[in-house]
């Protein structure tokens, strides 16, 4: 049987508006009502069989502080996690197959602002592999309180089987710039320097700037686009440049606590890359919150 996204999408999108809230107490007692109204010290609640409750604030259950550790450890204590799969396939007159991964790892705190993020891209036609790619990144902001202003640092890897380079590394550091910041909007600025370093057919390392933008939207709650473009000019020679560029729209699936779905595309233009120069991939897949 065939799904439609359509039909993927409009679930995601449904809540159910039906359901009441759950409280539990500080004893383990839990009170399945809906809000009627509620202050900074009370909740007042209309039970099926009981009617309207006075529930005391300080009679709750002390929530269970966010992003707890992996597994009852404090391993990844405080960190966002997410990891995401998705594949398709065909048969009959042809045979094509997919598959992409991902790993997601982010942390904010007063002082910094830490993501490393890692994907994992295969294709296959006849067979015969089109696609082979991996790549893993990590960046770390340093802030400073009360100012737009932030330091960062970044590294990065790629293994492309179907590149002239096969691997490549790189690094860079500057200044980033807080240029938009709401409640549910950011837009960040960033300019740097760095250098690449490649192995393979195209092999050797190049000084390079680094001038980027960040960009994430939530217009509604359980949605978000982000967007980011990077702009790597060759220090030895300016007509030579790399660019990477992304975005993804992410929708949590409501009836199922940690689940979303994610479509998004992967950009890499490289202008001294032999043959053909850019290099664009869609994907998508359920991304599960741990």
């Amino acid at each position: 049987m065939r799904i439609s996204l359509v039909a993927i999408l409009f679930f995601a999108l449904t809540p159910f508006s039906a359901l009441s809230d759950v409280f539990e107490l500080a004893n383990g007692d839990k009170i399945d009502a809906k809000i009627l109204e509620e202050n900074d010290k009370t909740i007042v609640v209309d039970h099926p069989q009981l009617g309207k409750i006075v529930i005391q604030r300080d009679a709750l259950k002390p929530p269970t502080p966010p992003n707890p550790g992996v597994f009852g450890t404090q391993i990844l204590a405080g960190w966002n996690r997410n990891f995401g799969a998705g594949v398709s396939g065909s048969s009959g007159n042809s045979s094509d197959a997919s598959f992409n991964a991902s790993l997601a790892l982010g942390r904010e705190t007063d002082r910094y602002r830490a993501a490393f993020n890692t994907s994992y891209f295969f294709a296959s036609q006849q067979g015969n592999q089109t696609t082979n790619e991996f790549f893993t990144n990590y960046q770390h902001d340093f802030l400073f309180k009360d100012s737009p202003l932030y330091v960062f640092v970044q590294t990065r890897y790629q293994y492309d089987a179907f590149q002239a380079w096969e691997n490549r590394t790189s690094g860079s550091g500057g200044l980033g710039y807080t240029i938009l910041a709401r409640k549910n909007f950011n837009l960040r600025g960033e300019l740097g320097v760095g250098y690449s370093h490649s192995w393979g057919t195209e092999p050797g390392w190049k000084p390079e700037g680094v001038v980027g933008l960040v960009f994430d939207w939530s217009p509604m709650e359980g949605q978000k686009l982000t967007a980011d473009i990077t702009y790597y000019p060759d220090f030895e020679n300016f007509s030579e440049f790399r660019i990477l560029a992304n975005a993804a729209y992410i929708v949590a699936i409501t009836q199922l606590d940690g689940l979303s779905l994610k479509v998004g595309i992967k950009e890499e233009y490289d202008s001294d890359q032999p043959g053909k120069n850019n290099n664009l991939k869609y994907f998508g897949n359920l991304v599960y919150d741990f």
